[in-house]
């Protein structure tokens, strides 16, 4: 742990905690974190130049700011990117790409595309976010030791999201609203779709105007129809008695995660906010917090006033969810034993409920017929067993998973965990074990590669191969091979074969240096050159 600055074994527990599920089997939290810190290769580069700054590093909104900081840190430094890529407030480097004036915003109002420079082809072209930002970051000297976990999680489920909420809100006509309105946000009728929400249509919202400080921020479409909601506390405090300005976790229309990033960076550019749950994150991260910078607040131990009875109405908090009744405090964290718990849909703290016989869909946010068992991102959660369209199932553990946690396995295509996969380096895709791995492998050779007769071996490519003839004694004749060039010229240096006439043989006559059969042959030899001669002549 000498590199690592965990304060000690139990903090290292807490954030990579072993879950056990109820078939016994154990997942771990944090996996993409986890996999970053093991890496070998980012290790080797840190203690190269004596900074470990990309090790230090304890939740996964750190590692974004970090990693991307490394990044554009590392590409500045080289002198062989010498062009800079500017995106979202953001400055890259590259070889071969640059942004111009539009700043990597499409013309054509492709939200999912960035407009770039090939600096080759001193053209303009356009590529998907996610794969344009991937060939910029392994360019530089950090993106090349990232593990591919690293780089797949930045580029693809945070960056494209970004761009797309970036783009879209150039040109959006969403409008943006803070207000006491908590029984808008909460009424079916005036917002678009499902938020996926326990407390829609509950008259739960008293709770934001009797007992917290608390505001209603929501943005409005072009209909007039509430698309995205979250609940901002205006008056936090930390443990250092800083005050603070937190956004709650997001609620969107289909669970868009573009129309939540868009509320979010809405709130920052109006200076309504100096912090916020992360995008994505669940009702059971509490701690979850970025500040508007993007930097970590996991650390930080928030609290709020609140003046809540045993009577009064109560809404499901995601985040401050112990309560202590005495102090009249609600915490992000454990305070107490004695700690009330307010991340229930029980109407009060007594216990009084709404007197549904329905079970409660903790992924989708609303009541269902029934829910079964599922896993995502290390933990338990319960899905609607009639909507498990983001969820895989993997027979050799016998539970579904979160997509986000799984691959397909190129070969067998069954699912499988992303950490139990297998990466081949020859096929570039990845196998859920060792066996498809290697049928995989066999079978790219063998359609795209060249196989070495002599060598039996496969070889990429086919320039790594020559032919030599192999003498057969019962045939008295000598037969063609493939060969590897690098093993004709150890066999010539050993004396081991010889070359005739450009051709080379495994035996030759030690006598007079020609193959054994030329001297048996000399007279059919000389009539077919001589008739080869007139062939040509004529």
């Amino acid at each position: 742990m000498l590199y690592y600055r965990f304060r000690n074994y139990e903090e290292f527990k807490e954030i990579f905690a072993v879950e056990k599920r109820s078939n016994g089997a154990e997942v771990r939290k944090n996996k993409i974190l986890l996999s970053h810190l093991k890496n070998a290769a980012l290790l080797k580069y840190c203690r190269e130049r004596n900074d470990f700054t990309l090790l230090d590093i304890k939740d996964m909104a750190q590692l974004q700011q970090s990693v991307t900081d490394a990044v554009c840190s590392s590409g500045k430094r080289d002198d062989s990117l010498p062009h800079k890529v500017e995106l979202i407030g953001c400055t890259y480097w590259s070889g071969q790409y640059r942004t111009d004036e539009s700043r990597g915003i499409c013309e054509d109002g492709d939200y999912g595309s960035i407009r770039y420079v090939n600096m080759e082809r001193r053209r303009v072209f356009k590529m998907k976010s996610a794969k344009f930002l991937r060939a910029v970051m392994l360019e530089t000297s950090v993106g090349k030791v990232l593990s591919p976990s690293v780089v797949n999680w930045l580029c693809g489920d945070v960056f494209t999201k970004q761009w797309y909420t970036f783009t879209l809100g150039c040109t959006s006509n969403m409008e943006l609203h803070v207000d006491n309105n908590f029984e808008a946000i909460y009424d079916s009728y005036r917002c678009k779709g499902d938020f996926n929400s326990c407390m829609t249509d509950k008259d739960r919202h008293f709770f934001y105007l009797d007992s917290v400080k608390a505001k209603a921020a929501y943005l409005k479409d072009e209909e007039g129809k509430i698309v995205a909601r979250a609940v901002l506390f205006t008056e936090v405090t930390d443990q250092d008695n800083r005050r603070w300005r937190l956004l709650e976790r997001q609620y969107t229309t289909g669970e868009d995660e573009m129309l939540k990033y868009m509320l979010v960076n809405k709130l920052i550019q109006e200076n309504r906010i100096d912090g916020y749950k992360i995008v994505g994150a669940s009702c059971h991260e509490a701690n979850a917090f970025v500040g508007i910078d993007g930097s970590s607040l996991f650390d930080r131990r928030f609290e709020i006033d609140c003046d809540l009875g045993m009577d009064n109405t109560l809404s499901y908090q995601d985040s401050f969810k112990w309560y202590d009744y005495d102090e009249r405090k609600a915490y992000n964290y454990k305070h107490s034993e004695d700690d009330y718990l307010l991340d229930t849909t029980d109407r009060n703290l007594n216990g009084d409920d709404d007197e549904s016989d329905e079970a409660w869909d903790e992924y989708h946010q609303r009541y269902c017929t029934e829910t079964r068992v599922c896993y995502m991102q290390g933990r338990e959660i319960e899905v609607d067993v009639d909507d498990l369209e983001d969820f895989n199932y993997i027979s050799s553990c016998g539970d579904y998973y979160h997509h986000d946690d799984t691959v397909c396995c190129d070969w067998c295509e069954g699912y499988c965990l992303t950490d139990h996969s297998v990466y081949s380096e020859i096929t570039e895709e990845y196998y859920c074990c060792e066996q498809c791995r290697e049928d995989a492998e066999s079978s790219h050779k063998e359609n795209y590669w060249h196989y070495s007769e002599y060598d039996k071996a496969w070889f990429e490519d086919a320039d790594e191969l020559t032919e030599i003839h192999i003498w057969n004694p019962q045939e008295e004749d000598y037969r063609p091979q493939t060969i590897h060039v690098d093993t004709v010229e150890s066999l010539l240096e050993n004396g081991q074969a010889g070359c005739f006439e450009d051709e080379y043989y495994d035996l030759l006559d030690p006598e007079t240096g020609l193959p054994l059969n030329y001297s048996d042959d000399t007279n059919a030899y000389e009539e077919e050159h001589e008739y080869a001669t007139v062939e040509e002549a004529v």
